[in-house]
């Protein structure tokens, strides 16, 4: 029995699609949430104030009333002919509008009353009609209180002396329902539910608009990252908009463009390195096969390995070159400042090419400008740069034209000059100068020497430019104090 060959994988799910429902599912949440939270504060904070409100209100218009219709009776009841208790109920009952009962003490049981009067028919006062009637007598004065057990209601209990229409202490208490705040209150209830709703369809429809707009956006810029990702650097990424998908659009826009001339850069490294490397090896393994030849004489041999001496010796240069600017570009580049003595440097490297000169019959000259140049930096490296400057200007100046290495201090800020009076630079090369493999197919070598001398300058804080006419050029070393 064959096996079945295994099935391949499925592919995990993409991750992106489910966090970009997740996102916008999040975007309407948080619509309807907050919109909820406010229908919800307006339903629990807006309407028990406004019923209680209106009820204050009514209690407040109710006790005015009461106290004025109680007065008028009193006042009443010192004349000739004083009202009756029921003339009292029905005239206090028809300025108030509202269920008037008549209450009086009995002054053989203290603290008991009894009705006198009522519009009620026979029903007898509520506990809660009693014990008001009770602390308006007890302060002497008009009490009044919501009642919201039952029904919404208001009560108040106003003490009165009616004279000869009532014997012992009397109270009136008048009842008013507030069925009508009750429905107002409702009312109002219905209308902020109905707009409730209406904010959630409104939250949820700009919730749910919003959401795919920024999905939509988001997974623009994931996409044109995912083509960036892999090499593809034509991608243009949206950088319209002033919020903060707009910025990072932009920023991504940005790191898109230097990616690509990182890119350029190292596609053309890699190319001119390989160019560079090529032409020595071509040339060490012609004179290989050359030298395997047994009828050449030792005066052609020994030119032959001198030449072949020359071409590994530039190899070694390159090497070394490349080396040092893969140091300098990761970082991996060691300093050691200490204080030294500028022209004392520039000297030492003159003489390094002493031999040369002399042997060309060349002039290379060193000048003070001023007064001693102290500074703290690494000579070394120093001596680096000035080496590499001094190299270029011996190979692009005139043979008869002298090369010369000034030292000054202006300004605060250290300064070496290397002049050279030659040919000078091409316009369209300046821009490109101090970058690797700029100089690659002429007799300044591989290129790299002055990028390697601009890296150093930058790490040692300072800077490294050229100024060039027909005829002159110079470069310039500045190094902060």
């Amino acid at each position: 029995m064959s096996e079945r060959p295994d099935r391949p994988p499925r592919p995990p799910a993409a991750p992106r699609r489910a966090t970009r429902w997740t996102l916008r599912l999040r975007l309407v949440v948080a619509f309807l949430v907050v919109t909820l939270v406010a229908v919800g504060v307006i339903a629990l904070q807006v309407l028990p104030t406004l019923e209680s409100s209106l009820s204050q209100q009514r209690l407040l218009s109710l006790t005015t009333d009461a106290e004025r219709a109680a007065g008028e009776q009193e006042a009443a009841g010192r004349s000739r002919r004083p009202p009756t208790p029921r003339q009292v109920v029905e005239t206090v009952a028809a300025r108030t509008g509202g269920t008037v009962t008549l209450l009086v003490t009995d002054d053989r049981r203290p603290g008991a009353m009894a009705v006198r009067q009522t519009t009620r028919g026979t029903a007898a006062p509520s506990d809660a009609a009693m014990r008001l009637a009770a602390r308006a007598l007890q302060v002497d004065r008009a009490r009044g209180e919501i009642d919201r057990r039952g029904r919404l209601a208001a009560r108040v209990a106003v003490p009165v002396d009616l004279g000869g229409a009532s014997s012992g202490r009397a109270v009136l208490v008048v009842s008013e329902g507030l069925e009508d705040v009750h429905s107002t209150v409702g009312l109002v209830g219905r209308r902020v539910l109905f707009g409730g709703l209406l904010a959630l369809l409104v939250a949820l429809a700009a919730g749910a608009t919003l959401a795919v707009g920024i999905s939509a956006r988001i997974r623009a810029l994931e996409r044109g990252s995912r083509e960036v990702a892999a090499g593809r650097f034509t991608t243009r990424f949206d950088t319209a908009g002033g919020d903060e998908l707009g910025e990072l659009g932009r920023s991504l826009e940005t790191m898109r463009r230097q990616l690509a001339e990182l890119d350029g850069s190292r596609k053309r490294f890699i190319a001119t390195a390989s160019h560079e490397l090529r032409t020595p090896l071509s040339t060490l393994s012609g004179f290989v096969e050359l030298l395997r030849d047994e009828e050449l004489d030792e005066d052609e041999r020994r030119a032959f390995l001198d030449r072949l001496s020359a071409q590994i010796g530039r190899l070694t240069r390159l090497a070394d070159d490349l080396l040092d600017l893969s140091r300098l570009e990761s970082g991996g580049l060691e300093l050691r400042p200490e204080v030294c003595d500028l022209h004392d440097v520039a000297a030492a490297v003159a003489d390094e090419f002493a031999p040369v000169v002399e042997r060309e019959g060349r002039i290379l000259r060193v000048r003070l400008v001023g007064g001693t140049v102290r500074q703290r930096c690494d000579p070394d490296r120093v001596a680096q740069v000035i080496r590499i400057l001094v190299d270029n200007a011996l190979k692009h100046a005139d043979a008869s034209a002298a090369v010369e290495i000034r030292v000054a201090r202006s300004g605060g800020v250290a300064r070496i000059e290397v002049t050279d009076h030659g040919p000078g630079i091409a316009a369209e090369d300046v821009p490109h100068l101090f970058e690797p493999f700029h100089g690659a197919g002429d007799r300044s070598g591989a290129g790299l020497g002055l990028a390697i001398a601009h890296e150093l300058a930058h790490r040692m804080r300072g800077s490294l430019r050229a100024s060039t006419a027909p005829g002159r050029t110079t470069f310039t070393l500045e190094l902060p104090a």
